[in-house]
């Protein structure tokens, strides 16, 4: 089946590159793969503020504003809640930063926690994929999903304005009130912004969700609410800069399935939610010309989350976890080379309710790693080295690891319109708390969970290739990789067991694994008079198999993706996006196999000056045109929280210049 789609997108390369020889230059290179993916030694992607506020859903979570990126899916648990996938792989196996800080919060322990990250104001995502991200930040086997918001920055804004805006979308009945400001003071550079948000409960597509025979036309406890505030100060001097932020997250958000609500008797709706806090201080800057260095960065951050969900008796569990984390990078870079050094100390503290299914834990991340540029035989080499100390503890029970992991990465022209690179990555994951500790009901997944404390650290070994060809006017993109996983970390049922008559019983195993897929991107611009159209197709494909022949459950499906962007006079822009998710059948024995859609939305955007100082921002948008009922194959809940049905709505924001 594999080597099937293989061959279809091989098909697609030829293609596109035949195409590609028949074009000729145009002036307009305002494309989002153009602008994103670049002949870099690792696959790399950034996704833009534009393409942030046209987000699929309605959800201003970190997963569904990056999987329209190929080989990205969403783990969704609603529209509050959706965990970034990166080929194939989510959770603790991701690392998400916020201004190239880890994010140390609770949605590691669960599907059902939000990523605690503010996205209302941020510039752009950087996504690196697989276990190549060892050369960004300490990687990890999945990925790294970066968000940047300029909270603190290292030079003077050149955008210095106030803005202030309003969303809204007619599928929840929801809104979104923003406000920003950034302003240069002297040296010093302010960063304020606010943002509140409420959605009510979304609505669904006919003919997606049944309870008892009925048709249901919203989705209950789908509601979500929050507050976010951001305030940075950036001292911006000759030796380099130094800056402080703080950002207070807190709301409610509704959950929208439950392992407990299969045995509600009672014909009344019980809210089943959850409330959620974060307060986040950061410290960074950077030295330049020490003696030891050409430059040091460093920062420093302390996080305390605590998340309460509140159950439809009346009970709660709450979850809290305090981390602090201490990071140093030494540049040593020369006219012909780069070296850097990156030293990193984490420390988590996680105190639970008596009646959570992880216990009080406590946790020390030691990281030591080291990266050089390198000519050898007229090949450009990357290589990465990085070792790492792991201790867990809780009141009964320990664990302490250590490991060493490796990255090589090279780029080399074909010819002069084709690069290609290639990449070999060994990575270690230390399991989590959930996975090592774990111990009574979790309703996000209905399972009662045993963790193991005789797990042994994942070994990941992956393989990347990568095609860049470039033409006039026209970009192809081709990443073929294969991640073998020895000891992979994965939660396997225990047959037909039942626990309380509800959760089925569940533990913590490892078995060896295979990942594997292409992503294909390929983009053509014309010129059409005063206009300008971009047509961009893609695809991805990812398969999942244990070394018994079974099944990786939750490996997102098979997409086709088309775009169609038109730029007109002046900033006018309109853009038509079409999806189509194929059928996944491929499932493990615990999942049922995901129907085929088609996905379609529509957006016109356009930037109006009303004078030298106020300019005005639009963006009007319909999401899922067609009314289709989609379903996320790599989300736990697939079969009870369907994706919202049909949506129409609005970003308008005004500027302030200085």
């Amino acid at each position: 089946m594999f080597l099937k789609r293989f061959f279809i997108a091989l098909m697609l390369v030829n293609t596109s590159m035949a195409i590609a020889d028949d074009l000729t230059p145009i002036k307009v290179e305002s494309s989002v793969l153009t602008n994103t993916i670049s002949e870099n030694r690792y696959p790399l992607a950034i996704i833009g503020k534009s393409d942030i506020n046209s987000s699929k859903t309605i959800g201003s979570n970190i997963g569904s504003n990056i999987n329209t990126i190929p080989g990205i899916s969403n783990s969704d648990y609603g529209v509050a809640v959706g965990q970034p996938v990166i080929r194939g792989l989510g959770g603790s196996r991701v690392k998400v930063l916020s201004n190239n800080n880890n994010v140390n919060d609770l949605s590691y322990i669960s599907a059902d926690h939000p990523n605690m990250v503010n996205l209302s104001n941020i510039t752009h995502i950087e996504v690196i994929k697989g276990p190549s991200s060892l050369f960004n930040y300490g990687g990890t086997t999945g990925g790294i999903v970066n968000i940047i918001s300029g909270s603190i920055t290292d030079q003077s804004y050149s955008d210095e304005r106030i803005t202030i805006g309003r969303s809204y979308d007619t599928v929840s009945e929801g809104y979104t009130n923003s406000f920003l400001l950034k302003k240069n003071i002297n040296n010093l550079s302010l960063f304020l912004s606010h943002d509140k948000r409420d959605h009510f409960n979304y609505d669904l597509s006919n003919g997606s969700l049944f309870e008892d025979g009925v048709e249901k036309h919203t989705l209950a406890n789908s509601d979500f609410a929050d507050k976010n505030l951001t305030f940075g100060l950036s001292s911006i001097n000759d030796w380099g800069y130094l800056g402080f932020s703080f950002e207070n997250i807190k709301g409610t958000f509704g959950i929208p399935y439950h392992a407990e609500e299969e045995e509600e008797e009672e014909e009344e709706e019980h809210r089943i939610f959850s409330t959620h806090k974060t307060d986040t201080y950061n410290f960074k800057g950077r030295l330049d010309n020490i003696s030891i260095a050409n430059s040091l960065d460093f920062s420093f951050n302390n996080s305390n989350s605590s998340l309460k969900e509140h159950e439809e008796d009346g009970s709660f569990k709450t979850l809290n976890n305090n981390s602090s984390s201490l990071n140093l990078k030494f540049n040593f870079d020369t006219d012909s080379s780069e070296r850097r050094m990156l030293m990193s100390y984490q420390h988590h503290k996680s105190p639970m309710s008596s009646n959570a299914y992880v216990p009080s834990s406590e946790s020390y991340e030691k990281s030591v790693a080291y990266f050089t540029n390198m000519n050898l035989i007229e090949y450009d080499i990357d290589l990465a080295v990085r070792y790492d100390t792991n201790e867990r503890l809780t009141s009964s029970k320990n664990y302490e690891d250590s490991a060493l992991s490796f990255s090589v990465n090279t780029i080399n022209k074909l010819t002069n319109n084709l690069n290609y690179s290639i990449g070999y990555s060994h990575v270690s994951r230390s399991p989590n708390m959930a996975e090592l500790f774990a111990d009574g009901k979790h309703g996000a997944t209905n399972r009662y969970e045993k963790g193991n404390n005789n797990l042994d650290r994942e070994i990941s070994r992956n393989i990347d290739l990568g095609f860049n060809y470039k033409h006039k006017n026209a970009l192809v993109n081709f990443n073929l990789y294969r991640n073998n996983i020895n000891d992979f970390i994965y939660r396997r049922d225990l047959g037909t067991t039942i626990y309380d008559g509800e959760h089925q019983d569940a533990n913590w195993s490892q078995k060896n694994a295979v990942i594997q897929g292409y992503e294909i991107s390929a983009e053509r611009l014309f010129e059409l008079g005063n206009m300008d159209m971009i047509l961009t197709i893609s695809r991805d494909d990812i398969s999942g198999t244990f070394d018994d022949n079974t099944y990786i459950p939750r490996i997102p499906s098979t997409r086709n993706m088309l775009d169609l962007t038109i730029l007109g006079l002046g900033n006018d822009k309109y853009s038509l996006s079409l999806v189509h998710s194929e059928k996944q059948s491929d499932i493990s024995s615990i999942e049922t196999s995901s129907n085929s859609y088609l996905d379609l939305s529509v957006k016109y955007s356009n930037s109006f000056q009303i004078n030298d100082i106020y300019d005005l921002n639009m963006n009007l948008f319909a999401n899922n045109l067609l009314d289709k009922t989609r379903r996320n194959h790599a989300s736990f809940v697939k079969d009870n929280v369907p994706l919202p049905g049909s949506s129409f709505g609005f970003d308008i924001s005004v500027d302030y210049k200085f």
